[in-house]
């Protein structure tokens, strides 16, 4: 069978030969915040334009106390139509303002898995799973957590969902839904966390100018793009995610919510992650990673560093390659967040 009659082999073709026409390609830093302007007015355009701002208007739902820390859990408005269920996690025994850091989750059973909680809402005594309770692991170095379920996941899931199971989500028609109505799920979790970033401005023992933001997998997709796009976010840490399109997104069975039409005609994920610059940016990449092949992990991390570089902030940006499949390392990240913020 000829190549040309394989549908793979003719997209690749065309990514080969495609001039992403607003990558990071850039020799003189007096550019970089024109290219970064303007590559964030296209990625907006891209991710579907975000939805109206309204008033947050949080309610708590529940308030726990615990030896070192209380989590509250609260909803707020995100959107019209949008609300948003999160954990707060607040140490105790901490003096004066502390940072803020919004902790998003990848796939699984939502915000519970964060916060020590198994999938039906009941206490665990040891971290498990891919993620191994990182938002505890960031409040334990004495920084507020705000944790939100991410549109598809926990208790934003529809009802046929819900009743497949706590790991059943509603990526896949949420996908299709967002598509046609010109928005990205991408989209929605970036302003998710937006508004977490606004709710953590509210709290009066959040200090407002050190905020940062961790993900996983899903979770690391939602916070490169939103510390790319929002400056608030002081310091990012992107668990399982930096690659490149092409190996990773493109190459490899993924969930519906990660695609982004058009984005490769502009930028790939490395362009993406290099608008973060200057700001501190840590990535964790696992070598037995199956999702996100660590040969391209390498790859792109490398341009990522041409940026930094260029801007003469090469201390701040670090990556933890460790022994180990698609999963939370946190050999460096936590420290990170906490020298940083």
């Amino acid at each position: 069978m000829k190549d040309e009659f394989l549908p793979l082999h003719t997209m690749g073709k065309m990514y080969d030969t495609t001039i992403r026409s607003m990558g990071f390609e850039i020799d003189d830093p007096s550019c970089f915040g024109q290219w970064q302007a303007v590559l964030k007015v296209k990625l907006l355009e891209l991710l579907g334009e975000f939805p109206e701002k309204v008033n947050l208007e949080p309610i708590v739902l529940e308030r726990q106390e615990f030896d070192d820390h209380i989590r509250e859990e609260v909803v707020f408005h995100s959107a019209p139509y949008i609300d948003v269920p999160a954990y707060v996690l607040v140490p105790k025994g901490v003096q004066g303002k502390m940072p803020g850091v919004v902790a998003v989750h990848g796939h699984g059973y939502g915000k519970n898995d964060l916060v020590g909680l198994w999938e039906d809402g009941t206490k665990r005594s040891i971290a498990d799973g891919y993620q191994k309770d990182f938002a505890l692991e960031i409040m334990r170095r004495g920084m507020v957590v705000v944790v939100p379920d991410q549109i598809g996941f926990g208790k934003r899931r529809d009802h046929e969902d819900i009743k497949k199971g706590y790991y059943e989500s509603s990526c896949r028609k949420l996908s299709f839904w967002a598509q046609m109505l010109g928005k990205t799920v991408l989209g929605l979790r970036i302003w998710d966390v937006m508004r977490c970033i606004d709710y953590l401005s509210t709290l009066s023992m959040v200090n407002h100018d050190r905020i940062g933001s961790m993900g996983i997998s899903g979770g690391g997709a939602t916070t490169l793009f939103a510390a790319s796009l929002d400056e608030r976010i002081k310091v990012a840490v992107v668990s399982g995610y930096l690659c490149t399109f092409k190996d990773s997104i493109m190459n490899i069975h993924h969930c519906e919510c990660n695609y982004i039409p058009g984005i490769l005609k502009y930028a790939e994920m490395y362009d993406i992650a290099c608008m973060i610059a200057p700001r501190p940016l840590l990535v964790e990449s696992g070598t037995r990673d199956d999702i996100f092949p660590i040969e391209a992990v390498n790859v792109a991390y490398e341009h990522v560093k041409k940026a930094y570089e260029l801007l003469h902030a090469e201390e701040r940006l670090d990556r933890d390659v460790f022994e180990g499949r698609h999963q939370i390392s946190g050999n460096k990240a936590y420290d990170w967040l906490k020298y940083w913020l």
